[in-house]
């Protein structure tokens, strides 16, 4: 499977696989800075349009722990997510831990690839069965990561 959602290509690399990738036109760093920042990552990693991010902690080193946490802007559908880093290698590799809710606990990995002044990001999600990947998929994960990504890129763009 492979589809292509807000500009972001979602590919299955394997069954307990998702991965989604997209080119920015910044550098590695700034991209990094937007990954790792919390006041730029209340801005973009909001999901579907109308969300807001009131909970966005970051101890950015390995061991160091990560928590953010979504909610409309009456405060209604409040949810969070949390983890741990395991990989922190600046301007080219980030990996954790995820724990979400109801959901199995995943390792994400996000890789930045600069060529050119223009950065490659994939970030690969790996779950713990094929039914948990398909039960991530089928929450519409992707088309939130999608828009968040499109985000990401204005904001790079204003940077």
């Amino acid at each position: 499977m492979t589809t292509t959602k807000f500009g972001t290509t979602v590919t299955l690399p394997s069954d307990t696989e998702i991965a989604m990738s997209r080119t920015f036109d910044a550098p590695a760093s700034l991209v990094w800075k937007a990954f790792t920042t919390p006041s730029l990552l209340r801005r973009w990693l909001l999901g579907p349009d109308g969300w807001e991010m009131p909970i966005c902690e970051v101890d950015l080193r390995v061991g160091g722990k990560w928590r953010y946490g979504w909610a409309q802007p009456d405060g209604s559908g409040a949810f969070e997510m949390h983890g741990e880093y395991t990989e922190v290698t600046p301007h080219s590799r980030l990996a954790n831990t995820e724990i979400f809710e109801d959901y199995p606990p995943a390792i994400t990995t996000v890789s930045l690839v600069e060529e050119d002044g223009r950065t490659t990001m994939t970030t690969t999600m790996r779950l713990v069965s094929q039914e948990a990947r398909d039960a991530v998929l089928a929450s519409g994960m992707s088309d939130g990561a999608g828009r968040s990504y499109e985000r990401l890129g204005e904001i790079l763009a204003a940077l």
